[in-house]
């Protein structure tokens, strides 16, 4: 039985993971979109302390894994084994891609606040090099969060593997979207009402997601706990059942 404060904890900081990933996702996605240098600017910065949240969110979980593991081994492997493949994976492949484009941006000199930003620094912040493998960890953490959060048992294998092919070619469908973006940004200048739909669209999400991540939690935390408690009564009753002799 893994134990209520374990799942607690290792369910929000799946939740929390999740969260920054849809707002790096965002902030990342809307760079190209900038209308000026310094917003450009801005926005590299603000996605670089999001990313270095997760990085500490990340490392915490490490911790707390390591901190477990003479506790509960077997949910420990298999929770590493989960972390590594849909977060650290992505989280690396960030830090190759994402994160020396993401520190040029930050860097960028302005002349004003209102110098415009051209289409060369556009087109660098579309690369698919810096979006693609934040908005994988996007799709991952979403499966791991969902993992964590609604643990399945074995009878839903064939669904899980279906999923799992789904998220494994996602990456191709990603580079394939930005491609063309990155190809097509000095068309868009950001202003279409789609790109407020998109941002109202996440922060909506995001907002249900927490709301329902924590009652999910709480609701299986109950429903762990019941258990747990026949099993307490149990013995208290054979510890002081009366004796025949």
């Amino acid at each position: 039985m893994m134990s209520i404060p374990v799942y607690i904890v290792n369910a929000a900081m799946a939740v929390t993971l999740l969260l920054l990933s849809l707002f790096a996702g965002l902030s990342t996605g809307s760079l190209a979109f900038r209308r000026t240098t310094y917003s450009l600017k801005r926005t590299a910065v603000a996605t670089l302390a999001i990313l270095g949240s997760m990085t500490l969110l990340s490392a915490a979980k490490l911790i707390m894994l390591i901190a477990t593991y003479s506790y509960r081994s077997w949910f420990v492997l298999d929770n590493a084994l989960l972390f590594f493949a849909l977060i650290m994976l992505p989280t690396a492949a960030i830090a190759r891609y994402s994160l020396p484009r993401l520190l040029d941006l930050a860097k960028l000199k302005i002349k004003s606040l209102d110098e415009a930003a051209n289409r060369t620094k556009r087109r660098s912040a579309s690369a698919v090099a810096l979006v693609v493998p934040i908005q994988v960890l996007v799709v991952e953490a979403f499966l791991y969060a969902s993992i964590i959060v609604f643990p399945l048992g074995m009878e839903y294998r064939k669904e899980m593997l279906a999923v799992g092919l789904a998220v494994l070619a996602s990456p191709a469908l990603l580079v394939w979207r930005q491609s063309i973006r990155h190809r097509r940004i000095h068309r868009d200048d950001g202003t279409s009402a789609i790109h407020k739909v998109k941002r109202v669209l996440v922060f909506t999400m995001a907002c249900l997601l927490l709301a329902f991540g924590i009652f999910h939690t709480m609701s299986n935390a109950k429903t762990l706990s019941k258990p747990a408690e026949r099993d307490l009564s149990v013995d208290i009753s054979l510890i002081h059942a009366p004796s025949n002799e």
